[in-house]
């Protein structure tokens, strides 16, 4: 028996031996692995035979890419050799398969695979997407790579002087993705256009408005007049693009205009007018630069952003806009203080940290936080869970909004405005009510309109509205609710936005007035409550003027300085084409 029982020992331990020495070959089963950090790009240099943590956060990420299909082991075995191949080779370094600092960069940075004809899958959907944002899809969003897709592709590579293949390369998508899409080339082995010759008598007539990405003989004409001048050196193309417009603010600082790289009317005629200044002629003056028309105040009490423009006497005192948003939370909060935008924008901003969600409608604050759309998974679905948290403090610093309210940020919010981020505001739930994101349409995701702030009505306190003295409460709306909400903040009871809605605010201001005077504190305006405050307000402001209105938040002095040149998203933000997740 103790024989036997020693040699059943001997066996186990020989099969265990057995087993220890094939571990390495057996990979780990991917269910297995927990979802691994974002890995720095400063680690060591990996290679085949490595484990740990690091190749395993490799894998990860390279699975994300779709360049490798193999388990998540944390083992540097052939799969990811070939992985880190194929990325090398997608971006022209030689092809060691080692994982070297310049390869982990690219990929933990804006990393893609090609894409070509017969692909499938979500980076193919968000390339659809990003195309039919520039004009050159119209086909389903399908995820599909087909012909489609392939003659999109194809005419976006002529318009940006890229071979044109049809397969979405990494240089390709670079461009795609990039917020400076250019038309400077012919592409490779194209026929060139023949070079327009300058008309001796070309049509003066103002054509419109030209600008980045316009097209057409107008544009040919501007182009060959900037050449004649001295400020364009390149073949006429009549595309508007990053050296027609480098041009054209050349020569607008040249005539003293305002150099927004943009032939408006002004442009136009400078350009013909007979004391034309050239290339080699003597600059004329710029004009003194156009004040900047908004104030920003982000209001992280009450989940709100408020845009001011200037009044007569060029102070931000007009509520303009009033839009619900998602600030920071308490453990990554928004960064109080007044802030200067740079004007760095994208139109989609991408976090690999994020699982590569994305938002739309990137408008930069600081480097660690930006004002952008709610969020989408990477597959291009909404993220429910950010557009029902408007209103409430969900991000990691940044401003969320609905995607109606950032599109408007994006298209009006620029350099050098003032943000205003605080977090001392009283709460004002009646002007939160008020402009409440309507329903969202469930194929664009834009909400309806957020409503703009209206004028709150002037009473005097005498002028006492007509009532049957009908109980008000929570919920009420109208002539009586302004009144009372007027004569309450002249009391010193309502603090809150004159907005004629009967919130929570109106209901704590009713209550304390109640108590105030030896009323029944229900916080609903009774025939009581109501009695006594139009009797009181007749005896005491018969003969006197009307009340002032609310007046929008005072503003802080304007300290900011501008934010630096470098963006990551919050926590670590890459720069647009990715741009700071909240």
């Amino acid at each position: 028996m103790k024989r036997l029982l020693s040699f059943v020992l001997v066996v186990a331990l020989l099969l265990s031996a057995a087993v220890m020495a094939q571990m390495e070959s057996i990979p780990l089963d991917q269910g297995d692995a927990e979802a691994p950090e974002t890995m720095t790009p400063e680690a060591r240099t990996l290679k085949r035979g490595d484990t740990g943590d690091e190749v395993e956060q490799l894998q990860s990420r390279l699975k994300e890419l779709l360049y490798y299909k193999g388990p998540i082991s944390g083992k540097y075995l052939e799969m990811t050799e070939k992985a880190v191949k194929a990325v090398q080779t997608a971006y022209g370094l030689e092809a060691t398969g080692q994982a070297d600092s310049e390869t982990l960069n690219i990929i933990y940075g804006q990393a893609y695979r090609p894409l070509k004809k017969g692909d499938s899958g979500a980076d193919v959907k968000r390339l659809q997407e990003r195309l039919i944002e520039l004009g050159y899809y119209w086909g389903k969003v399908s995820g599909n790579y087909l012909d489609g897709t392939t003659a999109a592709i194809g005419n976006f590579q002529i318009d940006n002087g890229i071979e044109r293949t049809g397969n979405a390369d990494v240089a390709t998508q670079q461009r795609i993705y990039s917020d400076d899409i250019l038309v400077p080339t012919l592409s490779p082995g194209a026929t060139p256009a023949p070079t327009p010759t300058a008309s001796p008598e070309p049509d003066l007539k103002y054509p419109g408005r030209l600008s980045y990405g316009s097209k057409g003989k107008a544009v040919g004409q501007v182009q060959q007049r900037l050449k004649d001048l001295g400020f364009f050196d390149r073949k006429i193309t009549n595309g508007f693009y990053t050296h027609t417009q480098a041009a054209v603010k050349k020569f607008q600082t040249y005539n003293g205009l305002v150099s927004d790289g943009a032939v408006g009317e002004a442009t136009w005629n400078a350009l013909y007018s007979a004391d034309v200044v050239d290339v080699k002629g003597t600059p004329r003056p710029s004009p003194a630069p156009t004040p900047v028309p908004w104030f920003v105040e982000v209001d992280v009490n009450n989940q709100l952003v408020k845009v001011f423009s200037r009044d007569e006497k060029n102070e931000f005192t007009n509520l303009e806009k009033v839009f619900w948003c998602s600030t920071g939370t308490t453990s990554f909060p928004s960064e109080v203080g007044v802030h200067v935008l740079t004007g760095r924008k994208a139109r989609s901003a991408l976090f690999p940290t994020w699982g590569n969600a994305t938002a739309r409608w990137w408008v930069r604050i600081t480097p660690e936080i930006a004002f952008h759309s709610i969020l989408f998974s990477s597959s291009g679905a909404v993220s429910m869970k950010s557009v029902n948290r408007l209103g409430n403090r969900a991000s990691h610093g940044c401003i969320r909004l609905s995607m109606a309210d950032a599109k408007w940020m994006y298209d009006n919010i620029g350099k050098g405005v003032e943000v205003w981020i605080h977090e001392d505001a009283p709460t004002d739930p009646e002007l939160k009510f008020a402009h409440k994101p309507g329903d969202f349409d469930k194929k664009t995701y834009y909400h309806k309109a957020t409503p703009a702030p209206s004028q709150a009505p002037a009473y005097s306190a005498a002028q006492v509205p007509e009532s049957n003295l009908k109980e008000l409460k929570v919920g009420a709306q109208g002539e009586e609710v302004y009144w009372i909400q007027q004569r309450l903040a002249q009391l010193g009871f309502y603090t809150g936005t004159i907005t004629g809605q009967y919130r929570e605010g109106t209901q704590a201001a009713v209550k304390a007035y109640q108590k105030a005077n030896s009323l029944k504190q229900t916080g609903r305006a009774d025939k009581a409550t109501l009695t006594h405050l139009y009797d009181t307000a007749r005896a005491e402001f018969a003969t006197q003027s009307p009340l002032p209105t609310d007046t929008p938040t005072q503003m802080p002095p304007p300290t900011a300085t501008s934010a630096p040149e470098t963006a990551t998203p919050e926590s670590s933000l890459p720069e647009p084409t990715g741009g700071p997740v909240g």
